[in-house]
């Protein structure tokens, strides 16, 4: 980091925080380390600083403006850090955004094959190639459907976050361009038979004309932490629910039906 201007900066948006320890409990950075980084003894790593520009609300360039331009910046954006630093813990509350479940859903990172049945091709099942990574305290997903038989959809990309719920993992995803699909999926920690197999129930909004509220079975298969990103994408695609090229206790289990004697729709374990 070049800017010598950084400290002045810091320690001007943090006038706007309730106080410096609120502030280090909220970013959960140690308060001794924090007051290096206002004095300029010691410096932020860039992982670091991107996490003190989220929490302010700047963009890590504006943070290493010269003092008299980020001056100048602050009387037109003002920082963020007090109603919204309330919001955001409120947010990780609800959600248990805790260390400890971070640490659970580490082991989650990875790349996987994302499998279900979409209304909108009866008697079809999509393979969409998911990534979960950790990112500033928080373990993200990208997830990737290519449907090459169809140029009018062609590739579409959800952006997620997942949060970990007792014993079951939670997805909440959000497509990317428009953004007016959404989905929850909840998945059991681990398949007991086939522990690289994630499965559960996904809810969300279509891409019908209508819009439509669906619930599909899903199962997520762990590729691992290191793929050929090019090779798996090739995989993506529409399946018949007959193919051979789909292990049998994935397509077997995400077909969406139900016998008169299912009191609800749910995962078949």
């Amino acid at each position: 980091m070049s800017s010598t201007d950084f400290p002045s900066n810091l320690r001007l948006a943090c006038s706007y925080a309730r106080s410096i320890s609120d502030v280090c409990r909220r970013m959960g950075v140690n308060r001794q380390q924090f007051h290096r980084y206002l004095s300029g003894t010691s410096h932020p790593s860039l992982a670091r600083l991107r996490q003190i520009s989220d929490y302010f609300g700047f963009e890590e360039s504006e943070l290493l403006l010269d003092h008299d331009a980020f001056r100048r910046l602050v009387t037109i954006k003002r920082p963020v850090a007090g109603e919204f630093s309330d919001i955001s813990q409120r947010v990780r509350d609800i959600l248990l955004l805790t260390p400890p479940s971070l640490e659970r859903l580490r082991e989650y990172t990875g790349y996987y094959y994302n499998y279900f049945c979409p209304t909108e091709y009866p008697g079809r099942m999509l393979r969409a190639f998911l990534h979960v990574r950790e990112d500033s305290g928080f373990v993200f997903s990208r997830n990737i459907e290519r449907y090459p038989e169809d140029p009018q959809r062609g590739t579409r990309k959800y952006n997620g976050l997942f949060v970990h719920s007792g014993e079951r993992v939670l997805m909440f995803e959000r497509e990317a361009m428009v953004g007016k699909m959404v989905w929850l999926t909840v998945l059991y920690a681990r398949d007991r038979d086939q522990p690289s197999l994630l499965p559960g129930l996904t809810l969300g909004v279509t891409s019908t004309a209508d819009r439509e509220i669906a619930c599909y079975r899903v199962i997520l298969q762990y590729l691992g932490r290191e793929v050929d990103v090019k090779q798996a994408l090739k995989g993506c695609g529409l399946y018949d629910l007959d193919d051979p090229r789909i292990d049998p206790a994935i397509r077997d289990r995400v077909r969406n039906e139900m016998s008169p004697d299912d009191p609800a729709f749910s995962f078949r374990l």
